[in-house]
């Protein structure tokens, strides 16, 4: 190729440059219940961060007010919008609040006019699919649990998915299970993007004898059946103990339960932390004794951190990350009887400990953060405008 055809390299790379300088950061609004602790919060929270790294607009918007404090920390540069100090409420039934907050969103998106609106979980998803109706903006929602089992919520909410999620530009779910419910139950095409993996630090120092479970204190996560898995091994293991990380409306239950079984010595309720992933690291065993889930945060997170895992082999997720035997456990739902002979075996066997811990490094492969988020890129942008930024 000739010269003044083309030029030099260098100019070349300067052009190159200039042209993706020029290529204006898109923006986005993020909108969720609240910014409390929680897998969906932390994950909105995590891609909130990463694209305003990249330099996006980026705006955060809950239901809840100012009143309802935040959890998680968020880069400088995002925008963080309350829709309506009454909204927190507005699940419980106060339509007035449902309308302001609403027309709140609404108003936002019509004055920034970003390339798409996102939104997590189903009631948050519903209102902004609302909020919406009209506007030239993209509307993608996301469910966060399998709604399948998802049967706590209120039935108004499950007939208006059925009759508005065909509405929205594009629907999300975390695992093709959760994906065919939908799909069936919607009639509408979904789309599969998993959780993405962190950055995750490099923590150094021996794992203790403490069985680690994390999550909110629900019945959803199981934590009732890891109390009476633990008891009916604890006095085999007597240098074992059992950390619950996390807070919620089940503690009472389950600190009563914890000392009805005679484990109030060997059983710690750590409560909500920021540390969580120290936590986790120190871990000599990760138990997620969930009932259902949606693509579980903890799970990924610990064999991120190189930690034994078991898990119960519930609806959505587990199975997604974890081959039974490979890079950690499976054990049926429900069941006590299969979670105690998996911890007993793992607690007596360091060296198998290590041999999962070492396997379950590869998710740090699989589920590389910039790989997800090219992947929620390409659902919330044009394609044109997807293939023009820079990667």
């Amino acid at each position: 190729m000739r010269a003044h055809e083309s030029g030099s390299w260098a100019e070349m790379q300067d052009r190159t440059l200039a042209q993706a300088s020029a290529v204006p950061a898109p923006a986005v609004v993020l909108v969720i219940g609240t910014l409390q602790g929680g897998g969906a919060e932390r994950q909105l929270s995590d891609m909130a961060n990463y694209w305003a790294a990249r330099h996006w607009t980026v705006i955060l918007a809950t239901w809840s007010g100012p009143d309802v404090p935040d959890f998680y920390a968020l880069h400088p540069h995002v925008r963080r919008v309350y829709l309506d100090t009454g909204a927190g409420r507005a699940a419980a039934g106060s339509r007035l609040s449902m309308l302001s907050s609403m027309l709140t969103l609404r108003k936002l998106v019509s004055e920034v006019r970003p390339c798409a609106v996102l939104s997590f979980l189903t009631e948050s998803n519903l209102l902004s699919i609302i909020a919406g109706a009209g506007l030239k903006t993209r509307i993608i929602v996301s469910e966060r649990v399998q709604p399948a089992l998802h049967t706590s919520l209120p039935r108004m909410w499950r007939v208006m998915r059925v009759l508005l999620y065909a509405r929205a530009d594009d629907v999300v779910a975390q695992t093709r299970d959760a994906a065919q419910w939908l799909e069936n139950r919607c009639r509408l095409s979904v789309r599969v993007i998993p959780n993405a993996l962190r950055m995750l630090p490099e923590l150094s120092g021996e794992r203790r004898p403490v069985v680690v479970a994390v999550g909110r204190l629900t019945r959803q996560k199981g934590f009732d059946l890891l109390l009476r898995a633990f008891a009916q091994i604890a006095a085999r293991y007597a240098e074992w103990s059992v950390a619950i990380v996390g807070e919620g409306e089940e503690r009472e239950n389950l600190t009563q339960l914890r000392d009805e079984l005679h484990l109030d010595d060997r059983v710690q309720f750590v409560g909500q932390t920021s540390d969580v992933v120290t936590w986790m690291a120190h871990a000599g065993l990760i138990v997620q004794p969930s009932r259902f889930e949606g693509f579980p945060n903890v799970v990924l997170e610990s064999m991120g951190l190189g930690a034994a895992v078991i898990s119960a082999d519930c609806r959505s997720g587990p199975a997604e990350l974890i081959q039974d035997g490979v890079n950690g456990r499976l054990v049926p739902v429900e069941d006590v009887n299969a979670l105690a002979t998996a911890m007993a075996e793992l607690m007596a066997s360091p060296d198998e400990r290590a041999r999962l811990g070492q396997a379950a490094y590869s998710v740090r492969d699989r589920y590389r953060q910039d790989t997800v988020m090219n992947l929620w890129e390409a659902c919330l942008l044009p394609q044109t405008e997807h293939e023009r930024l820079p990667k």
